[in-house]
Formats: C-alpha cells, structure tokens, sequence
C-alpha cells in the first residue's frame, strides 16, 4: 500500500500524498514546529506521532510571505481558471464567491468520514466536501453533476484554499499540520530530507543605506518577528559594507536593473532630502518586477520634532527632511533633537541629523527581549511597512 503525507487543519485535510509524491510545506514551519500531532485513520483512530504544528494565525504571515496575500488571490484564481483543461468541467463561480463561502467554514465542525481505500480523481471532495454539512453554503451553490467538478476543486492549491480559510478569524487559533512521520517510518524519505525550509528563491534581500540601518531592522525581526525572519537575508554589514550612503545605493538599483536581477530584493532608503530625492530617481528606473524600493515611513510622531539650526531652536515637520532608522528606536526618555547641518540649494533648504544618534543605536544594542523596557513603537511600524512592501 506504502505510506501517506498529509497537510491539514483538524480533521480537514487540504492536501496528501504518497511514497515519493508528495509537496513540499516545509517553508510554511519552522524547525522548532515539530512535535506529537494527530494522525486520522480508518474507524476513527487518532493516533500521536511526531509532524510540524503551527497555528493558522503564524501561517498567515508566512503564506503571504510566499506570494498568497489577500491582494494575489484572485490573480491565482484566474491563472488556475486559465490554465484549467477545456475538456474538463469547470463550474460557475467567481473568486469573489468563493472567498465570501470558504471565509465563513469553521474548520472546527469539520469531520472527516475517514474512510479507507483510495478515491479517484474528484471522488474525495465531493464525498467528503460538498456532502459535509460545514461546507453547505458551496455545495448550494455549485451544481454537482459528475466527478469532474470535483476533480476541480481537487485541484486548486491547497495553499489557495488555505489562505480563504484563514480569512475566517474564528480558525486563527487552529494549528496547520503537517504529517509526516508514516513516510519517514516507510522509508520513503528521512528528517533531514524532508524539511527544506524557506528556499533562496522565497527569500527577501533587504538592503539599506548603511551598516545601523541593517543591524536595526534586523535586530528587529529577531525580536519581534522571529517567525518570519528566516525570509529574509541581509547585505553583509560587518566588514567594507558596498552601498553606504544614499548616492551609490541609487547606483547599485542602477545596476540591478541593468542585469535585471531575479532575486527578491527591497531597497530601503531614507526619509530625508538626499533619500527622498534618490527614491524618487529610482521609482522612475524600469526595476525588474522582482525588485522593489521604498522609503522611511512618514509618522505622525515627526510632525512636530524639536529642531535647531541657524535660526534657532524650533518645532518642525521633518518627514522627508531629515528621519533616518535612528528616529525610529526609543527616544522617549531623551531630549531627541534634528540638528540643521548642510544647506541644499537644489531643494532650497536644509538637511538635518538626529544629534547624537549613536548613543540611542547604543542602547538599543543593549535590548536582549522584546519584553525590555523598551518602546517599540515606532519600529514595529517599520517592520509593518517592509512586510507591506514585500507581499
């Protein structure tokens, strides 16, 4: 008979395999997510072995990661529909139905029939989906009339059903689970085979203005999102770091677009004279699709900051002006202050500096936990905008 791999939530399973054939989800856990899970049998038997568990609420941030945000979906609908043989029957329903039926199913009602034996194509969705009562709402809406509809919903990618499912916040605290372990025992593959984890090619190459820049924003997701950072990768900052500086970063997005880089990668630049004016320059270059800039976010918070320059002490707005990463760590228990230093004549005013910015990175190098006393602030809206500009 062999062995069986399967993906699923609760007794809901989104995808399986056998032997040698089966998908790879390992980039949807982490190493630290394997531990006893259920395994659903024939005549209702649930038996604990070792597989990957991780909550639906921790996926979401993963799959949008790898290319399924909310946003993607209905562009994924329709390759699927595109590429969808015309000698097989597809039923009537659109994207917009389908996400407005699977993101009302409570997988928690959900029970499988567990029965034994092998289906055929199209069999097992429509004995154990559009025959369950949780998932009523498609079953009256789709005309069953053979197997071939079943067969399309059988096809669909899990990880595009999964995301419709997640859109249900009543399934957030369900854990996704990966079965692996009958495989392992059968020979078929072993632990170090099986878990891959995020590839390069899901990967995001962050790149940044200088070396802090780099040190923050990754420090930042250690210790704020430790569940995605194996997605991203940084430009060494150790020794002789390539891009310092807002002028030769602006050359080097010349240069990736030149050789049209595949690689994800996002460039960060400043939210100040020199970094606006060079985002500007590289939003007009034709990046390849895989490459995309942004720059510091504009806050509230730096609308009205305490300044000094040649005319004194005053409050200003220095969005676009003068914030770098800097800005963003916790200033709460200082006197921050921007310092108007060199004068810009193409943009008629001054360039400013956060005053003695070393001694805030400093400290923030002293943080060991996101439960410091520490205001994250500003920097988990930083954080929020990478991953906005990364989905």
């Amino acid at each position: 008979m062999g062995s069986y791999i399967s993906l699923g939530v609760g007794e809901l399973e989104l995808d399986w395999g056998k032997n040698f054939g089966f998908r790879d989800y390992s980039k949807l856990f982490l190493p630290t997510d394997k531990k006893d899970i259920p395994y659903y049998y024939a005549y209702n038997e649930v038996i604990l072995k070792p597989g990957y568990s991780t909550s639906l609420g921790r996926v979401k941030n993963r799959l949008e990661l790898l290319g399924y945000s909310l946003q993607k979906l209905n562009s994924h609908f329709q390759e699927y529909n595109d590429n969808y043989p015309d000698y097989l029957e597809q039923p009537e329903i659109s994207f917009e139905t389908m996400l407005a039926i699977f993101s009302k199913i409570n997988i928690k009602d959900y029970k499988n029939k567990k029965e034994d034996g092998d289906y055929d194509l199209g069999e097992y969705v429509i004995e154990n989906i559009f025959l369950n009562e949780t998932f009523k709402d498609l079953k009256d809406h789709i005309d069953i009339k053979d197997k071939d509809i079943g067969a399309y919903f059988e096809n669909l990618d899990p990880l595009f059903t999964l995301r419709l499912l997640i859109e249900n916040p009543n399934n957030l605290a369900m854990n996704l689970e990966w079965r692996t372990q009958d495989v392992i025992d059968g020979g078929w593959t072993n632990e170090k085979e099986i878990f891959v984890g995020v590839e390069e090619a899901d990967k995001f190459l962050i790149v940044t203005e200088g070396s802090s820049d780099t040190f923050i924003i990754k420090k930042c997701l250690e210790l704020l999102k430790p569940d995605i950072l194996d997605f991203f990768t940084f430009v060494d900052m150790e020794d002789n770091y390539p891009f310092t500086g807002t002028g030769n970063l602006y050359r080097f997005c010349q240069g990736l677009t030149s050789i049209r880089i595949q690689n994800k990668t996002l460039v960060l630049f400043d939210n100040d004279l020199e970094g606006l004016d060079k985002f500007n320059k590289t939003n007009n270059l034709n990046l390849p699709s895989q490459m995309k800039i942004m720059k510091l976010p504009e806050l509230e918070e730096f609308t009205n900051f305490l300044t000094v320059g040649p005319t004194g002490e005053t409050n200003e707005n220095i969005n676009g002006k003068a914030v770098a990463i800097e800005c963003f760590l916790d200033l709460t228990k200082s006197n921050p202050k921007i310092r108007w230093t060199n004068y810009n004549k193409d943009f008629n005013a001054y360039q400013g500096s956060l005053e003695n910015k070393d001694d805030y990175v400093r400290k923030f190098k002293s943080v060991k936990t996101a439960n410091d006393n520490y205001d994250f602030t500003k920097l988990t809206r930083l954080l929020d905008e990478i991953y906005k500009n990364c989905i």
